[in-house]
């Protein structure tokens, strides 16, 4: 269960949220704004090109799938408190929804989600929460003077009254239904004959026809407190003088908290007096589930690759992929492959941190899996070190040995292609320039990659420099670029491709390409310095002629 702990608060993670370096938290830990730098490494904690905090998909369906329904639901209880307590309604509506839906017969979420329908002016929403309660609560009294509350706010006084008419027949001594009841017969147009008292003893014959007898009151005392009025409207004190109205009001969480006298266990009553979080830690450490049961490799797939996750990385949007696979995504468009949301800014900063808790997972639940995973990549990377087979051919220019030969990368194939040298180490590629009828010519020359520098849009500028020559032996095709087993090509009794200033000179002469590539191929460097002087002869003696 320890896998699952937000690092920061040490409870179970709820609505997690993975920052820029790899570490999550709750969303609530991290605060309305989030901070700079991370609580755990101190790294950037941002989430480039989110203009919102988005919780990570993945991590809230395994949370959903791993947590009992009990550690689920004090988990949005302590949420809830936190929300209520800064009037947060509407994120408290999604809130209770939730626990509603995981706990239907926990009576305190449905009172609690009847204030906050209140709170929203949802009055209808309201009454059909209490009268749940009512049913399931018929002996208290408090939230038949709630529901009261919300028929009057509804308009309806005279079945407020018969509301309040039943909380004081369950408990004579509730002061607040006293002052309600006396509030609307002093301000009816034809108020009913006789003092409250008469029709608190009447109040049975006026309710018989009605389903009232039956309703639940509130599952928190409201006597010597103050009613909130959650509209901002003047407060009301429920104390012994009905007519004090100067005291301040409680904030929903702290009536929520106080002791309840409706008949709920002791354990119910310590969850709100000591609050929800206590609960939680209590589940927590009580649920320690076997994670092999509750998930499957299915589970952790990439939805790109369809394998299990290497390298998973989260992006701001708050959708994980393994590194590589959202890298390719993203050499052809700048967007998250399944919000479209826009990933320019992540993919401007160039790094992309694995999730950290994710490998963790993984690790701990499916060990043998995953050593899997590692070895195929491994192979994959091997097979992409070899310089004789299958090595990545860069189809655009002549290249020689020795001589610089900057690029300027913007292909999806090509980008790919870069990255793979970078990851291998081998930093090695293949440049052949076009021909017609092969795709690229029979000879070429190998490039080194000696500096990347990335542009925000994923482009790049690279500085290589010729190593050695190379003639095909056979073309093939691997991921979108053209690919080549080769044999290097060596001099005769010298240097393996001959001095530098001789491939300079080629480079720089005026001569038609399939010309070049003619002496390029050439092993012989007596011959090919033999080529070079009948060609400058003949530059030489074409500008004797002209001057």
């Amino acid at each position: 269960m320890e896998i699952f702990l937000c690092a920061f608060c040490q409870r179970a993670l709820w609505d997690p949220v993975t920052v820029s370096c790899g570490h999550t938290f709750c969303r609530r830990c991290l605060g309305g704004d989030l901070p700079s730098k991370c609580r755990l490494c101190g790294g950037k904690s941002v989430l480039l090109g989110s203009r919102t905090v988005a919780c990570n998909v993945l991590l809230c369906d395994l949370l959903e799938k791993c947590l009992d329904k009990g550690t689920q639901v004090a988990r949005l209880k302590t949420d809830l408190q936190e929300l209520l307590r800064s009037r947060d309604y509407r994120a408290a509506l999604r809130s209770v929804q939730k626990g509603v839906a995981l706990a239907p017969d926990d009576l305190m979420l449905r009172l609690c989600r009847s204030e906050v329908y209140v709170a929203l002016q949802q009055y209808q929403d309201a009454l059909e929460d209490l009268e749940v309660l009512c049913r399931q609560k018929p002996e208290e009294s408090e939230v038949f003077f709630r529901k009261g509350k919300v028929l009057l706010e509804m308009g309806k006084q005279s079945e407020a009254l018969l509301q309040f008419q039943h909380c004081l027949t369950l408990n004579p001594n509730f002061h607040a239904a006293q002052y309600e009841t006396e509030k609307i017969l002093t301000n009816d147009a034809s108020p009913l004959p006789g003092t409250v008292m008469e029709l608190k003893s009447d109040a049975s014959q006026n309710l018989k026809g009605s389903n009232s007898g039956k309703e639940l009151t509130a599952l928190v005392s409201f006597e010597g407190e103050p009613l909130q009025d959650l509209k901002g409207r003047k407060e009301v004190w429920l104390g012994e003088d009905a007519s004090d109205h100067s005291q301040a009001a409680l904030s929903i969480p702290e009536w929520l908290r106080k002791k309840s006298n409706s008949g709920f266990s002791a354990e119910k009553e310590r969850d709100f007096e000591e609050g929800a979080s206590a609960a939680e830690a209590k589940s927590t450490q009580e649920h320690k589930p076997d994670f092999a049961d509750l998930l499957s490799t299915s589970d952790l797939e990439c939805s790109l690759c369809i394998r299990m996750f290497f390298e998973p990385v989260t992006t701001p949007c708050g959708h994980t992929f393994c590194k590589e696979c959202l890298e390719r995504c993203l050499d052809h468009r700048p967007n998250c492959p399944l919000c479209k949301q826009s990933l320019r800014e992540y993919l401007r900063a160039g790094k992309y941190n694995t999730t950290l808790l994710l490998e963790e997972l993984m690790m701990a639940v499916f060990p043998l899996q995953l050593a899997d995973r590692k070895r195929v990549h491994q192979a994959e990377m091997a097979e992409l070190s070899n310089l004789t087979k299958n090595i990545p051919i860069f189809v655009c220019t002549m290249s020689f040995p020795g001589i610089v030969c900057p690029l300027h990368v913007f292909e999806p194939r090509y980008r790919l292609m870069m990255r793979r040298c970078q990851e291998t180490g081998t930093k090695m590629f293949g440049m052949c320039m076009y021909e017609n009828g092969k795709s690229f010519a029979d000879y070429g020359c190998m490039l080194e990659i000696q500096k990347i520098a990335f542009l925000p849009d994923g482009r790049s500028l690279v500085d290589t420099i010729g190593k050695r020559r190379f003639q095909v032996l056979r073309r093939g095709h691997r991921d979108g670029y053209h690919t080549a087993d080769i044999e290097y090509l060596d001099d005769e009794k010298a240097s393996p491709d001959g001095p530098v200033w001789c491939w300079w000179l080629i480079s720089i002469l005026p001569l038609d390409l399939t010309r070049k590539l003619t002496i390029f191929s050439e092993t012989s460097l007596k011959a090919r310095l033999t080529q070079l002087k009948h060609i400058l002869n003949v530059i030489l003696e074409s500008r004797d002629y002209n001057s």
